[in-house]
């Protein structure tokens, strides 16, 4: 093409990019704005909550599902709790052993939680027709055990128990005086080694392996603070600790039933026919299939799991508790020198 100059030149005339411009506005719905600004996730809130008691002196379980944690604060004390929100609601047991241990509801609002603690009424109570010298001894070790053991704070102070009652009798066998204390275990006394224990092959097995978690646990320290009882007492010579707790047990359940099933089977019968020929009837064998009813005993059998109340029972001559404050020293006589009883509850 030429350009209109009359040089006779040719211009070559390029086409021009073009430029696009993209603008993309991105909009961050429910995101924490830059700089920690307002709209940021808190997460779970914690706070101190003061905790007392009457009497004082408990101790400060936490409580997570059917996890349960002894802290190291008693009442009057402070314990740091997760809220996972300011409607939720979280759960502290305050326990002290001789009292019925009390579930407390704490709220993200609550600064102070107050409750009272009940002791067990029914223990140390005898008869009006037991003997003097049986009552008199009944109101001393009453007096010995509030001092030995409800008075003391640290008594047992994290271990899953509850006293149910004491008493002061005679043992069934000997006639012999004899003090008995029963204990409730709680669901998380032991462990898993509790469990696996009540599991174990043989009667006698589950017995020893039983008694060991179970001392290890804390019984061994009970019968300690029960020895230092005793020592006052020389007209007492039985120490008997029952144990009460729950345990899943398999049960093979077998059910048996009568169940009708029709049967065929090829029966012969006779049958007259006439012959036209001769003008007399004669006899003519004839298989057929006959249904009748049948009666058989089936048997079928399941495993299911049921939930059994079970009793570990230490008894304990009085006289070969020893003197010490070593706990496998304390489990080992008690496993030498006494008896364990394991056994269902009601059978």
């Amino acid at each position: 093409m030429l350009d209109g100059r009359g040089d006779g030149s040719r211009r070559t005339t390029a086409r021009r990019p073009s430029l696009t411009v993209t603008i993309s506005c991105i909009f961050l719905l429910g995101l924490p704005m830059i700089g920690g600004a307002a709209g940021q996730d808190a997460g779970p809130l914690t706070r101190k909550v003061l905790f007392t008691s009457d009497p004082p002196g408990a101790a400060i379980w936490t409580i997570e599902g059917r996890t349960l944690t002894c802290t190291d604060a008693v009442t009057p004390g402070a314990v740091e709790l997760k809220f996972h929100g300011e409607n939720d609601i979280q759960k502290v047991r305050l326990r002290r052993f001789g009292y019925r241990s009390e579930n407390v509801e704490v709220k993200w609002t609550d600064e102070k939680v107050s409750t009272t603690l009940n002791a067990e009424p029914m223990s140390f109570f005898i008869g009006d027709d037991e003997p003097l010298e049986l009552k008199q001894l009944n109101d001393g070790v009453k007096e010995e055990f509030e001092r030995t053991i409800l008075a003391d704070a640290a008594a047992l102070r994290c271990v899953p128990l509850e006293l149910e009652f004491v008493v002061v009798g005679k043992d069934s066998e000997t006639g012999e005086p004899e003090l008995a204390i029963v204990i409730s275990l709680d669901r998380s006394f032991g462990g898993s080694a509790f469990r696996v224990a009540s599991h174990a092959g043989t009667r006698d097995e589950r017995r020893q392996k039983t008694a060991q978690v179970a001392l290890d646990g804390g019984i061994a320290e009970l019968l300690m603070r029960l020895r230092l009882i005793a020592a006052h007492f020389p007209a007492l010579k039985i120490v008997q600790v029952s144990c009460l707790y729950s345990s899943i047990e398999a049960y093979l359940d077998t059910e048996s039933r009568l169940v009708a099933t029709p049967q065929q089977t090829p029966v012969q019968r006779s049958q007259n026919v006439y012959d036209p020929l001769t003008g007399n009837y004669h006899t003519q064998m004839q298989m057929v299939m006959e249904t009748r009813t049948v009666l058989q005993r089936v048997e079928t059998t399941e495993v299911e799991d049921r939930a059994v109340e079970k009793a570990l029972t230490f008894v304990i001559p009085a006289a070969k508790i020893p003197d010490t404050t070593d706990k496998r020293v304390m489990s080992e006589a008690a496993l030498a020198a006494g008896k364990v009883i394991l056994k269902s509850m009601g059978n």
